[in-house]
C-alpha cells in the first residue's frame, strides 16, 4: 500500500516535471541497492517447530537500520547541496520506492528459496 502510494507520488512529480524522470529511475535503482543490502542483514530460516518462514536481524542488521533511519531523517540536509526545492521531494520519494522495492524482491526471493529446499513449491 505504501510502495504504491510512493510510487503515485513519484509519476506524479514527474508529470509535473519537478523532476526529471532519469533522475528518478537513477535513484529508484539506488533505492533498490540500499533496500537489498538491508534485506541481506536479516536472517532468514525454516522454523520445524512452527513449519513457518521465520526472519530476525542480526546485530549488523540493527546497527545498518539505525543508520538507516539517521540518514532517512537528515536526507534533506545530506542531498540539498545537489538537489533543490520539489525536486529533492521527488528524488526522495523514488528512493524510498526503490529501497521498498528491493526489500520486496530480494526477500521474495529468499523465502521461495526456503520453500524451494522445503520442497514446499
Amino acid at each position: 500500500m505504501i510502495f504504491s502510494l510512493l510510487v503515485a507520488a513519484v509519476f506524479y512529480e514527474i508529470a509535473l516535471h519537478h523532476i526529471n524522470g532519469s533522475t528518478s529511475i537513477g535513484a529508484i535503482m539506488i533505492g533498490m541497492l540500499l533496500g537489498s543490502l538491508f534485506v541481506r542483514r536479516k536472517r532468514i530460516y525454516w522454523e520445524e517447530e512452527t513449519s513457518m518462514i521465520i526472519a530476525r536481524m542480526d546485530r549488523i542488521g540493527l546497527i545498518l537500520l539505525v543508520i538507516y533511519i539517521v540518514i532517512a531523517v537528515i536526507r534533506h540536509f545530506l542531498l540539498d547541496h545537489w538537489i533543490h526545492g520539489k525536486q529533492l521531494l521527488g528524488f526522495s520519494f523514488s528512493i524510498a520506492a526503490g529501497t521498498m522495492l528491493g526489500r520486496l524482491l530480494l526477500m521474495r526471493s529468499q523465502i521461495r528459496q526456503i520453500l524451494k529446499e522445503k520442497k514446499i513449491i
